[in-house]
């Protein structure tokens, strides 16, 4: 090499001539020129935990603490188109999620997935894909003391919610799916005893009348409030909510319970057929001020009017109703659900349960 200011020769990387005393100054390498399309790497001014920015198709990608960090970024997003919809919040993704979601489920379902959403709210401005697997599990974690079925439906919800950020090329990786839930302990179903049905039938109350229709049917109670006028049919209704399957269902009444359902449709007032009912007409109201003191002051155990639910559904498979029937009953898509979440066996129809196949099991081998 060359002495910058007298020209002598230099031994190769020499910082000071010889000849002169002069400092050689080093020649700087130049930055190559990122491609085209391939993005771009810039130091924001000032004192900053993460000044270098990495952007691709006038979008920001992220912050980082080091140029070679931004670099990677860019490397690892080589070969994935970017959009507007890349930079979406959590609440952005939920909104749009839930635009082409909620136009295929009933108004219970859409409840429940709205509350499931106020449960992220320490999410909702964070970009989508910047969440992983952590973010989530905090949350869940900070609920633990709900219900396994409502953790479930929270997860659902994240889930759902990732596929759809994958579908539209917001994310790669669906983190929601590693999120663990706590240990799922079943505890037994609540069911109404033949003797807190009789107490109900005694009492001969409007709100009593309700339960006994809703012990009739397997329906819901939302499902019950909402039931048009017009959809009864003096055997049976039309009706149901919640999914496509549970939908416009067609719902016989036991014999039973039809006198109750007769009642309600002779005193209506209204398009929906318990619109004459004197108390609240309004499910929560219901539960709260009609349905539990009703309970209390029959002197049965407290239990949710989901209870009623499990009731149908346990008397149903006790008397033999035939699976595929009472899975459209209940609208369910699939038998599974009935049978793992509705059924309740107690200990008289498990025990004649193992007779009957005992005594079946002999018969055959007697005649072989």
């Amino acid at each position: 090499m060359l002495c910058v200011k007298c020209g002598a020769s230099l031994p190769e990387g020499a910082n000071f001539c010889h000849m002169c005393g002069k400092k050689q100054a080093l020649q700087k390498k130049k930055n190559l020129r990122r491609a085209n399309g391939t993005g771009t790497v810039y130091r924001l001014a000032g004192r900053r935990k993460r000044p270098w920015v990495a952007a691709k198709n006038k979008i920001i990608i992220g912050y980082y603490a080091t140029k070679t960090d931004a670099l990677e970024a860019l490397g690892r997003l080589s070969s994935f188109p970017l959009t507007e919809r890349y930079n979406l919040t959590f609440a952005d993704v939920y909104s749009q999620w839930s635009e082409e979601h909620f136009s295929e489920i009933g108004h219970s379902g859409v409840e429940t997935y709205e509350n499931a959403y106020r449960i992220f709210s320490s999410l909702h401005n964070a970009k989508f894909r910047s969440l992983r697997k952590k973010d989530f599990q905090m949350v869940i974690d900070q609920h633990r003391s709900k219900s396994h079925s409502s953790l479930s439906k929270y997860k659902q919800l994240i889930t759902q919610m990732s596929d759809w950020a994958i579908r539209e090329e917001i994310i790669t990786t669906s983190f929601a799916k590693f999120v663990k839930l706590p240990e799922n302990t079943k505890k037994e179903k609540e069911i109404f005893s033949p003797s807190d049905i009789k107490k109900l039938e005694k009492d001969k109350s409007e709100s009593a009348r309700i339960v006994l229709m809703l012990l009739a049917t397997g329906m819901r109670i939302g499902e019950l409030f909402s039931l048009p006028l017009s959809n009864y049919h003096e055997s049976y209704v039309i009706g149901g909510s919640k999914t496509e399957a549970g939908r416009n269902r067609i719902i016989p009444i036991r014999p039973e319970g039809r006198e109750h359902f007769s009642y309600f449709a002779e005193s209506a007032t209204g398009p929906l057929l318990l619109s004459g009912y004197s108390g609240q007409r309004l499910p929560d109201n219901f539960r709260k001020r009609d349905y539990y003191p009703l309970l209390e002051k029959l002197h049965i155990k407290r239990k949710t009017p989901h209870a009623t639910r499990h009731t149908y559904t346990s008397r149903a498979i006790k008397e033999g109703l035939a699976p595929e029937v009472l899975q459209e009953i209940l609208g369910h898509a699939d038998y599974s659900t009935t049978v793992n979440i509705y059924n309740h066996f107690d200990a008289d129809t498990l025990v004649q349960a193992v007779n009957v196949a005992a005594v079946t099991n002999a018969l055959l081998t007697n005649q072989n």
